[in-house]
Parts: C-alpha cells; structure tokens; sequence
C-alpha cells in the first residue's frame, strides 16, 4: 500500500456538466456511460471522455467500497497519533504499510497523525496498538477512538455550482 499526496497537479474548472457526471457517479460509480449521457443529454463518447479528464486530473476516483464488517472486521476505530516531528513523515508511511490500516493522513492540531483500522475483534486491535505501533520509531502517545456505530459514510462531497459565490 503506497502512501501518495493527494493533489491535482493543475488547477481544474469544473463546469456544470462535469458536476453533474460527479454527482451521478457518486450514486453509483458503476453506472454505465450510456446510462448518464441519456440522463444528461450528452452523447456517451463526451461522458466519457470527460470523466476520464476528471479521473487523470486527480479531481475524482472511482472506487469499490468495502465494508469491513462483512469481510470479519468488525471493530473500527479512529488512532490519533503524536511523532516526533523529525519521524513524523516517515512514521505515517510505515503505519500505511499495516494491512489493518485504510487510512493514514498527517495533520494539524494536537496529534500528527490520524489513521482508520479495521481489526477482528478487541484483542486484534489491542495487538495491533501494543505490538505493531511499537515497532513504528517517533510514536510518542497513541489516542484510540473505537466507533460504536457508523451513522453516516457517503464519500459524498457538497460541490458549489460553477461560478456561485463560495
């Protein structure tokens, strides 16, 4: 599992036609071009060479989401991090590298470092924080936040139509 920044290269204006292949995609990401561009009154070549722009640009990926529970991982939880700053970087990619791990993100305020995992059952997570962060150099405290119940999991962004004022 690789670690990589987050950014598009260049800036990307995105018009209401691309917004609206967005939205359409975060309904349901498998939904076939031809079904979009008769929604939309496109043809289906434009849908998708413009979600491709919207793919390789880095704006917008599509993606199966899995659900940990179904695959035996019921217990999930949010660790908040704190490093040494000289390790901090280097901390947050061999945490990436823990199969138990989906999420890893430096960030500011009193932790360095948050990450998501998905664990077995309690014991596997209480492993995971007592054996596997141990070997992890520059961890300095570690914060568990154990999710009783997920409410809400969209992966749904609220997008501002093109040229409102934010």
């Amino acid at each position: 599992m690789l670690l990589r920044r987050c950014s598009i290269a260049k800036p990307y204006n995105v018009d209401e036609t691309d917004l609206a292949i967005i939205r359409l995609l975060e309904i349901d990401g498998r939904r076939p071009f031809t079904e979009i561009a008769d929604e939309l009154k496109l043809s289906a070549s434009t849908v998708q060479q413009r979600a491709t722009r919207l793919i390789d640009s880095g704006l917008m990926k599509v993606r199966a989401i899995v659900e940990p529970a179904v695959l035996g991982l019921p217990v999930t939880a949010t660790l908040a991090v704190k490093c040494d700053s000289a390790k901090m970087v280097q901390a947050a990619y061999e945490l990436a590298r823990f199969d138990s791990v989906d999420y890893v993100v430096l960030c500011t305020g009193p932790y360095d470092i948050l990450m998501e995992v998905a664990c077995r059952d309690n014991d596997d997570l209480l492993h995971f924080i007592s054996d596997n962060l141990a070997q992890v150099s520059g961890i300095r405290e570690v914060e568990t936040f154990l999710y009783l119940r997920t409410v809400k999991n969209s992966y749904k962004w609220e997008m501002q139509e093109p040229g409102a004022a934010p």
